[in-house]
């Protein structure tokens, strides 16, 4: 299985040397998607099999696919590149932008996130060697992201539960912008961004008076932002069968929602 690749221990380092050595390592990453703009115009309608390739490949030039169920929540099908955004609650929403990310061959940073799930990026799908791990020790993360921005495709970072003031937010987003990266934050509040997806989950398969093993988990998404009116979706994530690889996201079935033995079979084998 391919391993998330590590960036080097910055702790107890200066700021110049920090961002020194992050450029080292972004510098030997290969390979990284060509820029492009992040307007994404409706393309016209084609007329050939050959246009129909030509613009669908142009599509992906703008855009970081996502999980089928979350893309019919988002304004353009995926996330689109020059964009910042917010991806709070359900951890498995995050894990699965991560591995559709990293799985199209897109370059995926996460920072400040020591307790990510890796095995669950795997188990979605991911490409582990796309994504690095980096820890911003007692730094500022936003240092961290505002270099990996110039390079990666898409990065995650904490803000540690701050507010982020209005200037230093308008100078990520100007970075986002300019080099057509995603940049999403975990938890605390920036001013500008363009898109918030927040989660939770509202039940759970596989567990029956306090037996049996989790099977699949049913999730509330409601996703909102600039221009486009409040979208809620709910889906289900279940793991794979016998003999299957991956895990399936599908809608919810009409009426999902908590169940109270679920939950309290839940809590037992916690």
């Amino acid at each position: 299985m391919a391993s998330a690749s590590s960036a080097p221990d910055l702790t107890g380092l200066d700021k110049a040397t920090q961002l020194a050595a992050l450029r080292r390592q972004m510098a030997s990453i290969p390979g990284r998607r060509d820029h492009a703009p992040s307007d994404l115009p409706e393309p016209a309608t084609p007329a050939t099999s050959d246009s129909l390739t030509a613009a669908l490949a142009s599509r992906s030039l703008r855009t970081i696919p996502v999980h089928p169920p979350l893309a019919e929540l988002l304004p353009h099908g995926a996330l689109a590149r020059g964009t910042a955004l917010s991806i709070t609650g359900a951890g498995s929403v995050l894990v699965g932008v991560v591995a559709a990310a990293s799985a199209a061959g897109h370059h995926v940073a996460l920072i400040g996130q020591p307790k990510f799930g890796l095995l669950a990026v795997y188990e979605n799908g991911g490409d582990l060697s796309k994504v690095a791990l980096i820890d911003p020790g007692d730094g500022d993360p936003l240092d961290v992201a505002s270099i990996c921005i110039d390079g990666i495709d898409l990065v995650v970072s904490t803000v540690r539960d701050l507010d982020v003031p209005p200037t230093r937010a308008r100078s990520i987003l100007a970075r986002t912008r300019t080099h057509a990266g995603v940049f999403a934050i975990t938890d605390g509040r920036m001013p500008g961004l363009d898109l918030t997806i927040s989660s939770r989950p509202i039940g759970y398969g596989g567990i029956d008076g306090g037996r049996g093993r989790l099977r699949s988990i049913t999730i509330d998404t409601t996703v909102h932002g600039r221009g486009i009116s409040q979208r809620t979706g709910r889906f289900t994530v279940t793991a794979s069968s016998f003999g299957e690889q991956g895990l399936r996201w599908s809608p919810a079935a009409d009426g999902a929602s908590v169940d109270a033995g679920t939950t309290r079979g839940l809590a037992a084998a916690r």
